[in-house]
């Protein structure tokens, strides 16, 4: 493979797939998705504008409970967000698999308690109302030799246009990519491939090892693509903090080690005392430390 980067666009038209743009006029351009692929695994991602559907479900004198449907190329995305009335900052927050976004709400109303809004995505194939396969590598690299979509990179993509939406709500408040053990990969790519985000937090995940280094092209590049290995390194000098428990079962805290080492000097890493996942103490120590990031 030379030099020249991997440039794959899939074209979607408005009938098919309701991006909720429109087209005037049998000249004009349609949308266009497409993600911009180097050999190093350094990916950029080209989204059409959004439309969402927003329905608020509560709100109280400082906390304000949202239903999102953002209509993307490549099909609804749901979302909820919880919110202060004045936001100091926002979390985009990937669970980890089979947690939707629904099973979350009453969990994150502590958030914006302490002046911080969070925005928890219903990932694809998490058993929520987005659609969608749990975590399939595997299936994931026969859809890119295919040239079509990998979930992976929608689910990335999806944190990307959720953080749009923010950007334009709220233009001057920093946005951060969070997720939770799978949750935490998809985070990952969507930092790593966009610099409007803020920064990056994990929590109870790790990356692949650089794996692909063991492939060849095209399956190398994908590999590359979506290991945490090589994001972090696209995220720094932005604010990475790593969180993982010692007693954490799921994944061991020497493989959330080994992330923090791809990211390198002035990654935060953070043992916490619980298991795998989330938990108070976990959120505290974010409430302390975001707004001084």
């Amino acid at each position: 493979m030379n030099n020249t980067n991997i440039l794959l666009v899939l074209i979607l038209t408005i009938s098919l797939l309701g991006t909720g743009c429109t087209n005037i006029g049998d000249d004009e351009e349609k949308p266009v998705a497409s993600w911009n692929l180097t050999e190093d695994g350094s990916i950029e991602f080209s989204i059409p504008k959004t439309a969402v559907d927003e329905r608020i479900q509560e709100d109280g004198s400082n906390l304000t409970t949202t239903d999102l449907i953002f209509k993307g190329f490549a099909g609804d995305v749901h979302a909820i967000l919880v919110s202060p009335k004045n936001p100091v900052a926002f979390l985009i927050w990937a669970p980890g698999a089979n947690n939707p976004a629904t099973g979350y709400v009453e969990y994150m109303k502590y958030y914006p308690v302490h002046g911080i809004g969070v925005i928890i995505m219903d990932v694809r194939g998490n058993g929520g109302t987005t659609p969608g396969y749990p975590m399939n590598i595997e299936k994931d690299a026969e859809l890119f030799t295919q040239g079509a979509w990998p979930q992976f990179y929608l689910i990335s993509a999806d944190m990307i246009t959720t953080r749009e939406y923010l950007h334009e709500k709220y233009p001057d408040i920093p946005v951060y990519a969070v997720g939770e053990s799978n949750g935490g990969r998809y985070a990952a790519l969507a930092a790593g491939s966009d610099p409007d985000f803020a920064g990056y937090i994990g929590i109870s995940t790790s990356g692949f090892h650089r794996i692909g280094e063991d492939y060849t092209s095209p399956i190398r590049e994908f590999l590359l693509s979506v290991d945490p290995d090589v994001q972090v390194v696209r995220i720094t000098p932005r604010p990475v903090i790593l969180f993982h428990a010692p007693d954490d079962s799921v994944i061991a805290i020497t493989e959330g080690e080994s992330l923090a080492t791809s990211a390198g000097k002035g990654t935060m890493f953070i043992p916490f005392n619980g298991t795998h996942g989330v938990n108070r103490e976990v959120d505290d120590r974010i409430i302390t430390l975001v707004p001084h990031l």
